[in-house]
């Protein structure tokens, strides 16, 4: 029996439905649920990544929070997301509809690439990282944060139990019943590489790859150089 591809595969539009249901509530929930160490840990992507009059590709943007750091730093942001709903939300000239294994952009088109909690939420994590080194120059960056998933069997099981009853609860405590779709965190965990495994994938797209892991392996920040 074939290995099962990395990424959200077959529960990928279950877990879009979600997020779309949550669009109001988004970066509150996110914010309760990471413990409030979700804006640090943006600031670092984007300070690895991000030059002075750089055009950068903000991948799975959301409502636009990682492209506000990227305006801040001097650099154009592209806002790249399945969500229209989502783009609709975000305050940004250049926004684009699209998956991440479809990018609709010419190689070497971007010095650089950042990414917020999305990467995890790719389809396929192998077109996806594809797609990705060959839209950036060859001297670019990608800097990312997400959920990690730790290397340690015992410190996943914690980090799982805490995702699965935390993301609810805070998710309903800050929008009420569509507060639940967090839920969907969960899933979105189960299906992600371990730390050691998703180092070992970026490797093969990427020249340097440097992963920085905090609470037991649960939050990265990932630093990869073509």
């Amino acid at each position: 029996m074939p290995s099962r591809r990395p990424g959200l595969q077959e529960m990928w539009n279950r877990v879009f439905d979600s997020l779309e249901a949550i669009i109001p509530i988004y970066e509150k929930g996110s914010r309760r649920i990471s413990l409030f160490a979700d804006s640090s840990m943006r600031e670092k992507a984007v300070a690895f990544a991000v030059r002075d009059h750089e055009l950068v590709l903000d991948l799975g943007s959301g409502p636009g929070t990682m492209a506000r750091l990227v305006i801040a730093k001097g650099g154009t942001a592209v806002l790249l997301d399945a969500s229209r709903k989502m783009l609709k939300g975000a305050l940004g000239r250049h926004m684009v509809q699209a998956v991440f294994e479809h990018l609709p952009f010419r190689d070497g088109a971007f010095e650089s690439v950042v990414a917020g909690f999305s990467l995890r939420d790719s389809r396929d994590l192998g077109l996806a990282l594809n797609e990705i080194r060959r839209s950036m120059k060859a001297d670019g960056r990608f800097g990312f944060c997400d959920l990690g998933k730790p290397d340690g069997f015992a410190e996943a099981v914690l980090v799982g139990f805490y995702i699965r009853v935390a993301a609810p609860v805070l998710g309903a405590m800050t929008g009420g019943r569509a507060g639940l779709g967090f839920g969907s965190l969960y899933e979105t965990y189960l299906l992600t590489l371990p730390n050691r495994l998703l180092s070992r994938s970026l490797n093969a797209y990427f020249s340097r790859v440097d992963l920085e892991a905090k609470d037991l392996g649960a939050s990265i920040v990932v630093f990869c150089s073509t």
